[in-house]
């Protein structure tokens, strides 16, 4: 690569990732605050001219209670330049736990270029390259570090099984119980830290988050989001980075 990359993906879920949870209604009540979340994501995203990667729950795109069913919210992300839908499997399993033939059908029921697992537990890579995918989203070695003074890790895309490997590079870890005492500007300060590392390296810092990580403490999160976009669009435009999203990463990686 002869530049460093910035990379988002997001796991869009909306109840489909939780249903497992003893805290469902804990995340059921924050729905539509997610929706709304949502919403001022795609607004920075468009202001900033930022490339996404929405890595989509299948069943999202089925009609039904609200709480699982996110069609107006897909034609919202469709409307903006350079987000890309990605898959997150169809149902959300935990891949470690299924058999072959189970993934074999998570994967063909929702096919797409992008690949990311639920709750990053990765398997069956063969059988996801068979199904036609290019990509995912390896597992971020300290996904959820956040108070370290470590610089996150940055990346080389890899083939691994005939998929380009886009590793995770730092969780933007939520607001939700202890976590809003984290002091405002460490999530902005760390993710700086990676985009520089990745200018400097010419490598990949990749973030990613969950839509309803932005709902607690909501002012402090979107501040911090908003100047790494701002910071990246800004390396951007002095030539110094490029900001792609997973599936635009693969097909540069092939030149």
């Amino acid at each position: 690569m002869n530049k460093g990359i910035f990379c988002i993906s997001i796991d869009f879920e909306l109840l489909w990732g939780r249903r497992d949870m003893p805290n469902l209604d804990y995340f059921k009540k924050r729905i539509p605050e997610e929706r709304k979340a949502i919403d001022k994501l795609l607004k920075l995203f468009k202001k900033y001219n930022i490339p996404t990667t929405w890595a989509t729950v299948g069943k999202i795109f089925e009609k039904g209670n609200p709480n699982y069913s996110g069609l107006d919210i897909i034609k919202k992300i469709e409307k903006v330049k350079n987000q890309e839908i990605g898959s997150h499997s169809y149902t959300h399993p935990e891949f470690t736990k299924i058999s072959k033939e189970k993934a074999i059908l998570e994967f063909n029921n929702f096919k797409k270029k992008s690949f990311v697992f639920p709750r990053n537990k990765i398997r069956y890579l063969a059988e996801l390259k068979k199904t036609g995918f290019k990509c995912y989203r390896g597992k971020d070695r300290n996904e959820y570090e956040l108070l370290m003074p470590r610089i996150p890790p940055v990346y080389e895309p890899k083939m691994n099984s005939g998929l380009l490997n886009i590793n995770g590079s730092m969780y933007f870890v939520s607001g939700r119980g202890l976590k809003q005492f984290i002091p405002k500007n460490v999530r902005y300060l760390k993710s700086i830290m990676g985009i520089n590392n990745a200018i400097k390296q010419k490598k990949i810092f990749h973030l990613w988050f969950h839509p309803i990580d932005f709902v607690d403490d909501k002012k402090k999160l979107f501040s911090d989001f908003e100047k790494i976009l701002k910071f990246a669009d800004e390396k951007r435009q002095l030539g110094q980075l490029k900001i792609l999203n997973m599936g635009q990463i693969s097909r540069v990686a092939k030149k």
